[in-house]
């Protein structure tokens, strides 16, 4: 049996966009709209969409490539029970998250080429994104917040980690009252680099940890102050991947490489679709 663009449509929307798993799209389909479809062809459907993707995908990827600054995070991804990466490059407008075997850089270098050493990259402290020759960096200051909060937590006497909180949370906040504004961060690297000299052989050997990984990423910290276009976070990537998350929770792994790639880029195109104020069911319609 043929279904309308209708019903492979919202089959798509949501499988992809709410996460329904195909048990319970096959049981949504036959109580709500007396249609009897079976969850292979819903798979089915699903893997027939990641072909007529591929245009739009590719539109996005030249966009992402020719962006001044572009957020990246990755996360685990299991493929037939095998453990694959998901990786998100996104921009305000902009999301593609695609599927890769390893968590290196090579990944993105094979997916994106020379474009890199023309974008600024907001990251988390991942050594991956520290091997390739962006044009510069910014690492993400809500991730690095939240290491200190840990360090707080596990010694409520030291004032350290406390005073590494507060110059941070300085910048952001002068950011945030000047959104507009090249702001110099000499001042700002100096102050932190007061704090980096200080000895903490006394506390837990955490804080020297954290501590040596904020020497290795000094140099990115404050590159948002002086480029309005960069975020001091990259909230918005996690936001972009944590969809992956959400449906390996509720339907397990993928069970095949072409489901895992259509699943990756019809959420892109949804989630760039909502980035630009249209309907992420509409633009899957249009593929249709």
């Amino acid at each position: 049996m043929t279904f309308g663009k209708n019903i492979r449509a919202i089959a798509t929307y949501l499988s992809v966009v709410q996460c329904m798993p195909y048990e319970r799209l096959q049981s949504l389909f036959e109580t709500m709209f007396n249609v009897r479809i079976s969850q292979g062809t819903l798979a089915n459907i699903v893997r027939e969409m990641l072909e007529k993707s591929r245009p739009a995908i590719a539109l996005i990827e030249r966009m992402i490539k020719a962006s001044a600054v572009v957020g990246f995070d990755e996360s685990g991804c299991y493929t037939n029970g095998k453990l694959n990466w998901s990786w998100i490059a996104q921009t305000t407008y902009l999301t593609l998250v695609f599927r890769g075997a390893g968590r290196g850089a090579k990944v993105l270098e094979e997916r994106l080429g020379d474009s890199l050493k023309n974008l600024v990259a907001v990251t988390d402290r991942h050594s991956a994104y520290f091997a390739i020759d962006f044009l510069n960096n910014q690492i993400c200051l809500a991730h690095l917040l939240r290491n200190l909060e840990y360090l707080n937590d596990i010694d409520k006497k030291q004032t350290w980690a406390k005073d590494v909180q507060t110059l941070l949370r300085g910048a952001i906040h002068l950011r945030n009252e000047k959104p507009d504004e090249v702001i110099p961060k000499d001042s700002w690297l100096t102050r932190l680099d007061e704090l980096l000299k200080k000895n903490l052989d006394s506390l837990r050997k955490e804080f020297n940890e954290l501590k040596r990984g904020i020497i290795r990423c000094r140099d990115y910290i404050f590159n948002f102050l002086e480029n309005p276009a960069i975020p001091s976070d990259n909230n918005a990537s996690e936001r972009g991947i944590r969809k992956l998350k959400v449906k390996q929770k509720i339907s397990g792994c993928f069970r095949s490489g072409t489901g895992a790639d259509a699943f990756h880029a019809l959420h892109s195109i949804a989630d760039t679709a909502w980035k630009n104020g249209q309907s992420p069911l509409d633009a899957i319609l249009a593929l249709v």
